[in-house]
């Protein structure tokens, strides 16, 4: 048992001895981890050498290529034994980054502003959006925080400071800047609808929606929307206009329709030929088939309409 644990031993010792023997190589590719590039991210076999400090890493998802006169000259100020076989030999540095889900930043940003004394319901746009596209070296915690929020109530623009791992030495920090826009509850069809349809009340959902782009004629009452029709074909998640729906039509233009005419002491039906489309309570032009007279009259259901007891309006004969 000694004598195995002492063959360890001097196998141990007698490793690097015979590493040292080899010769310097460059490696293919310097995959740096850190914030610093040393001796050994660019060349195998340094011995005690691999640990130098060359310079500092590039930053997080960015590389840079050393061409041979570079290496050749680092190698030569570092005592190391190697030199380039072509003028074209070369090793690419990189670093592994991330980048910092923007979405998790504009979380921050409105928990910030709400602290600062936004109320409600609100969108934020930022004016240097470009400036978050920050990327942090792979595995990095990404702790997000904000900072010296400024919030001007009168035009609802703000400023802050976006920290991201404040806490290291190697904290990223970006001032940023931008506008808050309140925002307001819309009701949309959850899904496409034609005409003839009628739009019951599972058939609308609610979205929220800037308040300055909301134009006056979008409809915000429910009560407005539900039983209506389109006049035409309405896509989902859209805000709808007055101009946009009717009441139902029950009855079509040239439709043949019966004509109700009731008075306290007799009731009179005939039948006439319509000449506009309508819904209940609308009132249209119907032109009677026997005297060929075009009055007014009041859709009442489905192909009924009815003429006023005190005598139709005459329109044409």
């Amino acid at each position: 048992m000694k004598r195995f644990i002492t063959t360890l031993v001097l196998l141990a010792t007698a490793i690097p001895a015979w590493a040292a023997g080899l010769p310097v190589t460059l490696k293919a590719t310097a995959n740096i981890q850190g914030d610093v590039v040393k001796l050994g991210d660019l060349w195998e076999n340094l011995g005690d050498k691999a640990d130098v400090v060359l310079a500092g890493a590039p930053q997080p998802g960015k590389r840079i290529v050393a061409d041979a006169r570079w290496l050749s000259a680092v190698a030569q100020a570092n005592a190391i034994d190697w030199q380039p076989a072509s003028a074209f030999e070369r090793i690419v540095i990189e670093r592994a980054g991330q980048m910092v889900d923007i979405r998790l930043i504009e979380a921050e940003l409105r928990d910030a502003l709400t602290m600062e004394g936004m109320a409600g319901a609100f969108d934020i746009e930022i004016g240097n959006r470009s400036a978050l596209n920050i990327m942090v070296p792979t595995g990095a915690a990404n702790i997000v925080a904000v900072r010296d929020v400024a919030l001007d109530s009168r035009n609802n623009r703000f400023s802050a400071t976006v920290e991201i791992d404040g806490s290291g030495p190697a904290a990223i920090r970006q001032r940023v800047n931008g506008r808050v826009f309140p925002v307001a509850r819309v009701p949309v069809l959850s899904h496409g609808m034609n005409r003839g349809d009628i739009i019951r009340d599972d058939d609308i959902k609610w979205v929220e929606m800037r308040a300055d782009v909301a134009r006056r004629d979008i409809l915000v009452d429910v009560d407005r929307i539900v039983g209506q029709e389109p006049r035409m074909q309405l896509r989902p998640d859209v805000p709808l206009r007055a101009s946009e729906l009717r009441r139902p039509v029950l009855v079509d233009r040239n439709d043949l329709v019966t004509v109700s005419l009731r008075t306290a002491n007799m009731s009179l039906t005939s039948q006439a030929k319509a000449q506009d489309a309508g819904g209940k309570g609308d009132v249209i032009r119907i032109t009677n088939l026997q005297s060929k007279r075009t009055v007014e009259a009041v859709v009442e259901g489905p192909g009924l309409v009815s003429v006023s007891p005190g005598g139709p309006r005459l329109l044409s004969n």
